[in-house]
């Protein structure tokens, strides 16, 4: 079979079992260091509240300046009087990955339904 045989394979083989993902997510999340679990939370919540339809969350290209503003008010939260840029970095890739896992499972679901 040539490499640019494109294989058909069904749409319920595609299916990705959403339960299961999200408590490995969640076991994994677990083993994070306490600071981070605490704002992992506030990432979680910050993100509940644009998960709906037409959202900036899921505009084909999210404005970076609305993600940095999550993490902005989520630092303004946990930091010290000190700043800590290694913080910043921390709490701005948590929430750019929450992003991509919402955005993932927005598109699956969208696909087969």
């Amino acid at each position: 079979m040539s490499i640019f045989h494109k294989q058909l394979i069904l749409p319920e083989l595609q299916m990705v079992d959403e339960k299961e993902l999200e408590e490995d997510r969640e076991y994994l999340i677990e083993m994070y260091p306490a600071r981070a679990k605490l704002i992992m939370v506030m990432v979680e919540d910050a993100c509940d509240r644009l998960e709906y339809e037409g959202s900036p969350m899921f505009a084909m290209y999210p404005d970076k300046e609305t993600i940095l503003g999550i993490s902005r008010n989520i630092y303004d939260k946990v930091s010290y009087k000190d700043s800590d840029e290694n913080l910043k970095h921390l709490i701005d890739v948590m929430v750019f990955n929450e992003f991509y896992v919402r955005r993932s499972r927005y598109k699956r679901r969208r696909k087969f339904f």
